[in-house]
């Protein structure tokens, strides 16, 4: 039976911080900005391998110790020591194994600052301690009284382009990816944009200005997978996102998601899943 994995959403609104970040860390939270320091996820009761999360707010993290692999929307990605992410709202999380010694420390924004897209950057040993340096200075002034909202707004907007600038170093120090992960990269962040409307080869082929049978093959050399593979997944994340987080009707996503008919997502949907719709949204 194929994997029927659940969503689990996960908003710093709605659970308590300490219980995400073990009991040993530090958090700051008001309705502008939660920050942690030292958060465990192997300590965690909330975050589990081989979960999945709805993550809806934007947020900075910073590896300090350990490792884990991670999947973030389409993307695979290892984090260690000096791994700093940035995403976006509205993020798809597939949490995956985690050493027992990894530390975390964070930012969770709620304002709407311009992140652009979801990206992960392994910094040097210099980038690493200035951006701590920066998040100890945010964390003092955040819990100043009363609030510097302002101040700390700005303070995030910095770090946030200051890795964006990093990030930036980091590709143009890179070897250049060959033609095939490039159209793979490009194809990954297509699917991510459409999949909601366009489930079809020769749209993202047309989009790439290649035949459908370049595409595929390419795709194929690049990941081991088809091109359906990452088209029907990218879907059926979002189809367990609208199933989980909202009370649309099973037909009203069929509507949202392109599908011709309710029963075509249906029946999709229990072919990927092995579970009905309806089954799938009374899983807890």
């Amino acid at each position: 039976m194929p994997n029927a994995k659940s969503i689990t959403y996960f908003s710093v609104a709605n659970v308590d911080l300490h219980e995400v970040a073990g009991l040993e860390s530090h958090v700051f939270k008001n309705d502008d900005i939660s920050i942690v320091l030292n958060g465990s996820p192997s300590d965690s009761p909330f975050l589990h391998a081989g979960k999945i999360y709805h993550i809806p707010e934007p947020r900075l993290l910073i590896v300090m110790s350990g490792n884990a692999d991670v999947h973030l929307n389409l993307e695979q990605y290892h984090f260690e020591k000096g791994s700093v992410i940035v995403s976006t709202s509205d993020m798809i999380m597939e949490f995956g194994r985690c050493s027992d010694d990894m530390i975390i420390s964070g930012i969770v924004f709620k304002d709407q600052l311009h992140v652009g897209e979801t990206f992960v950057v392994n910094t040097t040993p210099k980038e690493y301690e200035q951006l701590l340096r920066m998040l100890y200075i945010l964390w003092d002034i955040a819990n100043e009284k009363p609030f510097r909202r302002e101040t700390v707004k700005q303070m995030v907007s910095a770090m946030i382009t200051n890795v964006q600038y990093m990030k930036q170093e980091s590709v143009s120090s890179e070897p250049l990816p060959t033609r095939g992960q490039l159209l793979f990269q490009q194809f990954k962040s297509l699917v991510s944009q459409h999949c909601e409307r366009e489930r079809n080869i020769p749209f993202y082929a047309g989009q790439l200005h290649v035949t459908p049978h370049h595409l595929s093959a390419v795709i194929s050399k690049a990941s081991g997978h088809s091109v359906m593979y990452w088209i029907n997944r990218a879907a059926l994340l979002r189809a367990k996102v609208l199933l989980k987080t909202t009370d649309l009707m099973t037909y009203e996503i069929a509507e949202r998601l392109n599908f011709p008919s309710s029963p075509a997502f249906n029946s999709f949907f229990k072919r990927e899943t092995g579970l009905t719709p309806r089954e799938y949204r009374a899983e807890r």
